[in-house]
C-alpha cells in the first residue's frame, strides 16, 4: 500500500496525537524583529516528551512524531522499518519560549517534513506539501544550555529530507550525498550530555584593506575558521566593523565580503557584524565623506542590508529596524552557558540604545557580548566624541547601557589603533572587559581568538594571523577569577 498519508489511516485508529491543523494564529512564532514574544524565559523541563525517528529505506522518507503508537504503525504498516530511535525531546504541548514545530505530507513525493518556520510552512504547501498534519510538537528557535541543534538535510535525487543531531550523524548523511540546511530548530537531549566547559569565540577587526586590495587574505582566514572550527572549538565569529571600504556602483567590496562569509554559511558557523562607517553611505572613494548629509548617510546601510539579509544570521534572536542588521542581537549556548552578542551601530542614537535596553532585560541569564565599531581609544580610553557626524559617543553608551546591567562581561570595538585592553566595573559590580581590536594590516590577516573555561573562570585571548602563521605580541591577554553568569 502507499502510503498516501500516514496520519490519515492512523487517524481512524484513533492512535495519533491530539495535535492538529487548524492551529491558532496565536501560536505561530512571531517575526524576528518582533523583539522578545519568542525568546521569553525557556522551561527545559517542559521539553519531556520523546521524539521518534523513523526511516523508510525504500523512498529514503523519514518521519518524526511524538505518538510510539504511530511510529510502531509506521514501521508495521508503511515500511517505516528502519527505527533510529529518540533522538532528541521536545513538548506536547504550548509553552513559554517555544514554537510550534509544523509537519506536513506531500502526496506527489510522499514526504512528511516538519519546519519551525511559519513562512516556510505557507511556501511548502504552496509547493505541494498540501496535507496539512497540524503541529508535530514545540521546540525552540533560539539556542539554550539545555538544548541541542537540530539539522535538516536534503537530498535532491530522492527529493527527500532527514534530520540528524549528532556530528556522526551529520557525516553520515553528508557521505551518503545529502546537503545540510543548517540548524532547524533546538530540542532537549535524549539522554544528559556531558557539559564541554571549553569553547572559542573569534573576532575578526577591520578588514577595508582586504577586501579593496587583497580579498584572498579575507577569504583565507574565513577557511581557516571554517578548517578549525572543531580543533579550536569556535562557536561564534563576531566582526567589528568596517568590513568594506567604501562602495562602488558595482558594489564590488560588498561583493567581495559576501563571498568571504559565505564560507561562514557553508560551515554553519553563525556570526554578527558591527557595521562602520565604511559599510555604510557615509564613505565615499578614498575615504572621503561622501555628499549630503552626513549623519543621515551614516545610517544608510542599504547596500550592506542586501548582502547580508537577515537570513545569513542563524542565531539571530532579533533587530531594532525591521529587515535591518544595523542593530541585532544573537543567543547561542555555550561551556555549559547562555550567551548574548549585540551589534550596536556606530556612534548610536538614542532610540537604538533604548532598544538595546530592552533586549538585555530579556536575557537577564545570558552572559552579555557588546560589538560596535567605536568604543576604545587607542590608549584604552573610551571614546568622548560621535566622530563628528554620529549622535551619541561611546562614554554616552557605556554609561547609560553597557555599565547599568549585571550580566555584560564584553565589549569589541574597532575603528582606531591597533590593541588596546581595558576592565570597568559596571554598577552591579560586574567586571566588564573590553578590547580594542583594529589591525589595519596591510600585509596579513589578524584574527582575535578568545578563549572561554567556565569551569575554571578563566578567559584568555590572542591574535593569530592564518596567512603567516604568526602571533602579535599585543594580541595576548588572560583574566582569571571571571565570574560568569549560571
Amino acid at each position: 500500500m502507499k502510503p498516501t498519508s500516514i496520519i490519515a489511516s492512523l487517524a481512524l485508529a484513533g492512535v495519533l496525537s491530539a495535535c492538529g491543523p487548524g492551529e491558532s494564529p496565536e501560536q505561530q512564532p512571531s517575526s524576528v524583529e518582533d523583539v522578545g514574544s519568542a525568546t521569553a524565559a525557556l522551561d527545559c523541563a517542559a521539553l519531556n516528551a520523546p521524539v521518534y525517528m523513523r526511516v523508510r529505506p525504500a523512498t529514503g522518507s523519514s518521519l518524526l512524531t511524538t505518538n510510539p503508537t504511530e511510529a510502531t504503525n509506521a514501521g508495521t504498516t508503511y515500511g517505516f522499518t528502519d527505527d533510529r530511535g529518540t533522538p532528541f525531546k521536545a513538548s506536547k504541548n504550548a509553552v513559554t519560549g517555544l514554537s510550534p514545530v509544523y509537519r506536513l505530507y506531500s502526496p506527489g513525493k510522499s514526504e512528511h517534513i516538519v519546519t519551525i518556520d511559519a513562512t516556510e510552512r505557507t511556501n511548502l504547501i504552496a509547493s505541494g506539501y498540501t496535507t496539512d498534519e497540524g503541529v508535530g510538537f514545540y521546540a525552540s528557535k533560539t539556542a539554550d544550555a539545555c538544548l541541542i541543534p537540530v539539522y535538516r538535510f536534503n537530498n535532491t535525487t530522492l527529493q527527500k529530507h532527514r534530520h540528524a543531531v549528532t556530528q556522526a550523524e551529520r557525516d553520515g548523511l553528508t557521505a551518503a550525498g545529502w546537503t545540510s540546511e543548517g540548524i532547524q530548530f533546538y530540542a532537549a537531549p535524549t539522554t544528559a550530555q556531558p557539559v564541554d566547559t571549553k569553547f572559542t569565540f573569534v573576532v575578526i577587526p577591520d578588514t577595508q584593506q582586504e577586501t579593496v586590495y587583497q580579498p584572498a587574505r579575507l577569504t583565507h582566514r574565513m577557511q581557516w575558521i571554517a578548517d578549525n572550527k572543531t580543533a579550536q572549538d569556535i562557536r561564534f565569529v563576531m566582526h567589528t566593523g568596517d568590513l568594506m571600504d567604501w562602495d562602488t556602483a558595482d558594489h564590488i567590496h560588498y561583493q567581495r565580503a559576501s563571498d568571504s562569509f559565505q564560507v561562514l554559511d557553508t560551515a554553519q558557523i553563525p556570526y554578527a557584524i558591527a557595521l562602520g562607517n565604511h559599510d555604510t553611505a557615509a564613505v565615499c572613494q578614498g575615504g572621503s565623506a561622501c555628499p549630503g548629509n552626513v549623519n543621515a548617510n551614516l545610517r544608510n546601510t542599504t547596500t550592506f542590508n542586501a548582502y547580508f539579509p537577515l537570513s545569513r544570521f542563524k542565531a539571530l534572536g532579533g533587530v531594532f529596524e525591521t529587515g535591518k542588521c544595523d542593530n541585532a542581537y544573537h543567543t547561542f549556548s555555550a561551556g555549559g552557558l547562555n550567551w548574548l552578542v549585540v551589534n550596536l551601530e556606530l556612534w548610536a542614537r538614542t532610540d537604538s540604545v533604548n532598544w538595546a535596553k530592552t533586549v538585555l532585560a530579556q536575557f537577564p541569564r545570558h552572559n552579555v557580548i557588546f560589538i560596535t565599531h567605536s568604543h576604545l581609544n587607542g590608549s584604552g580610553g573610551i571614546e568622548q566624541g560621535n566622530g563628528g557626524y554620529g549622535n551619541n559617543s561611546p562614554q554616552y553608551v557605556f554609561n547609560n547601557l553597557i555599565s547599568q546591567y549585571a550580566n555584560v562581561r564584553f565589549v569589541f570595538s574597532g575603528h582606531v589603533g591597533n590593541a588596546a585592553y581595558r576592565t570597568d566595573t559596571g554598577v552591579h559590580g560586574n567586571t566588564i572587559y573590553q578590547m580594542l581590536n583594529t589591525y589595519h594590516d596591510g600585509t596579513t590577516n589578524p584574527t582575535r581568538l578568545v578563549e572561554i573555561d567556565t569551569a575554571a573562570n578563566t578567559l584568555s585571548t590572542r591574535v593569530y594571523a592564518p596567512l603567516t602563521n604568526t602571533e602579535r605580541a599585543d594580541g595576548t591577554k588572560a583574566y582569571s577569577n571571571v565570574n560568569w553568569v549560571r
